[in-house]
């Protein structure tokens, strides 16, 4: 039996959210992420900037993401608030890269499929729905 095939409709792997393992925050609930990725919280409790990474809008994990974190499409463009400065995020193209850029960066916060994760990042939160 498969269980990719190729649609956000036939997600079954949970995602991971991550962190640097530097950053002492230890887990987050999904308003707190909808929040960074909508651009409401731009730092940290403990002060430092939130550096989004996202991955490339036409992807399947965005596509899950969106829907189920910021309930939005994948291609939905957020504005900080009050503001018309569009909330920027640093795109990656797989797993791996989102976890190297997170592993080396404190700030950063991004999201895998929870069997990729590894050393140097550490999971804040886990999204075992599966999409529609």
């Amino acid at each position: 039996m498969s269980l990719w095939c190729g649609s956000a409709a036939a997600w079954a792997e949970p995602l991971a959210v991550i962190v640097n393992n530097n950053n002492p925050v230890t887990s987050l609930t999904k308003t707190n992420i909808a929040a960074m990725y909508r651009g409401e919280e731009l730092h940290w409790a403990h002060g430092g900037r939130i550096k989004l990474v996202n991955r490339e809008i036409s992807s399947d994990i965005r596509e899950h993401f969106y829907k189920k974190i910021l309930n939005a499409r994948s291609d939905q463009q957020f504005l900080r608030p009050g503001t018309p400065v569009a909330v920027q995020s640093l795109i990656q193209r797989s797993d791996e890269a989102v976890i190297r850029f997170v592993s080396a960066i404190e700030g950063a916060i991004g999201y895998v499929n929870l069997s990729s994760v590894k050393d140097g990042v550490k999971v804040v939160f886990i999204l075992r729905e599966k999409a529609d």
